[in-house]
């Protein structure tokens, strides 16, 4: 099998979608090296103006045709793909991992769909990103030959949108996982204990409720510990960073912008518990990454966060900072309570790996060539 792989966002500050495209395609190249592997750090109308922070992987079975190729001469190459050229590497399937729909000059089409919060909650959006994504899904409807998901929560909310398209047009479609990339590390971090959150700044994190609960904790805590967030440049977030530095003014609060994996493994390793109240999320990346690595987790108890967290995590109503102030002091004055929950996060966590993730997807490759 020849797979053309989507690996632009790879090139940028990295997110979720990144990370998934990196490590599944380290893990193809690894449980799957009989195929070759073709990786686009430039795709589409997404060009990069470097692609040196992207993936790279050295093996007999990949080639990177648009490695260290600059914007201008990439967006020439792919207005002539489709129409007088063939893609790079001549794939049989090209996997679109940033919304994009491209022309493949025959190959099959395999469309990921991390969530639809742009059309289900288009208020914890920016416009431009709203109408690329929905863009980018519209036009998928019409060209893609396989829709993968990354929770059975974000097929189940792609239906509610489309309710009946997927199985109208006989399109290929599964809900396949991702996994933690990280693994616990030793760092460079202070000893005092705290609280981690982490995620982009932006509405659907809910990080308005978190900054609440953090006061109602610190009025009611006998010895209450500082919540550290890894938070990502975000959108629409004014008023929460002036609400962020007046906590880190008060001692409660430290913001890192950007860290290393490293550096977040650490973190996760010794945090008292990851506190994630988000109001949406296609998978939940961060609540993964916190169980692989040992560390208790407070959640959300909207969209895939259960599905993720299993009956691993203390689940909160999202709506009240009420109830994340309570597992927060629930969690720091009972050692064996938090070691239950870290206990019960190694298990969980321990169902999920990008081996499998490989696998399964190489397995749905298949069925959508084999779908005429």
């Amino acid at each position: 099998m020849k797979i053309g792989f989507d690996v632009a966002q790879t090139c940028q500050e990295r997110a979720g979608c990144a990370w998934y495209a990196d490590s599944l395609a380290r893990a193809m190249v690894t449980v799957a090296p009989e195929n070759d592997y073709i990786l686009y750090h430039q795709f589409g109308r997404v060009i990069n103006t470097e692609t040196s922070t992207g993936t790279y992987i050295e093996h007999p079975s990949v080639s990177m045709p648009f490695w260290g190729v600059g914007p201008d001469i990439s967006r020439r190459m792919w207005k002539r793909i489709g129409i007088s050229e063939s893609l790079p590497g001549d794939p049989d399937l090209v996997q679109s991992n940033s919304f994009q729909v491209v022309e493949t000059a025959g190959a099959k089409l395999v469309f990921v769909v991390y969530d639809v919060s742009f059309w289900a909650c288009p208020e914890f959006t920016t416009e431009v990103n709203r109408l690329y994504c929905q863009q980018g899904v519209l036009n998928a409807l019409t060209r893609a030959d396989g829709f993968l998901f990354i929770s059975q929560s974000a097929k189940k909310e792609f239906e509610t949108v489309l309710p009946g398209w997927l199985q109208r047009n006989n399109k290929a479609a599964a809900a396949i996982p991702l996994a933690s990339r990280l693994q616990p590390r030793n760092g460079d971090i202070p000893e005092d204990r705290f609280w981690l959150a982490v995620g982009s700044m932006e509405p659907r994190k809910n990080y308005a409720a978190l900054f609440s609960a953090i006061d109602l904790y610190w009025s009611h805590s006998k010895q209450p510990s500082l919540v550290q967030i890894v938070a990502p440049t975000g959108w629409r977030n004014e008023d929460l960073k002036t609400r962020a530095s007046e906590l880190e003014s008060r001692g409660r609060l430290r913001v890192f912008r950007q860290v290393d994996e490293g550096m977040l493994g650490a973190l996760y390793q010794q945090a008292l518990a990851l506190v994630f109240p988000s109001w949406y999320e296609g998978f939940g990346l961060p609540v993964l990454e916190a169980m692989q690595c040992g560390c208790p987790v407070i959640c959300s108890d909207r969209t895939s966060l259960p599905e993720i967290g299993g009956d691993a995590a203390w689940y909160i109503d999202p709506e009240r900072p009420e109830s994340i102030c309570d597992a927060m002091l629930a969690l720091e004055n009972d050692a064996g309570l938090r070691h239950k929950y870290l206990e019960a996060g190694l298990h969980r966590a321990s169902q999920f790996s990008w081996h499998r993730t490989a696998f399964a997807t190489l397995e749905f490759y298949q069925k959508v060539l084999d779908t005429q």
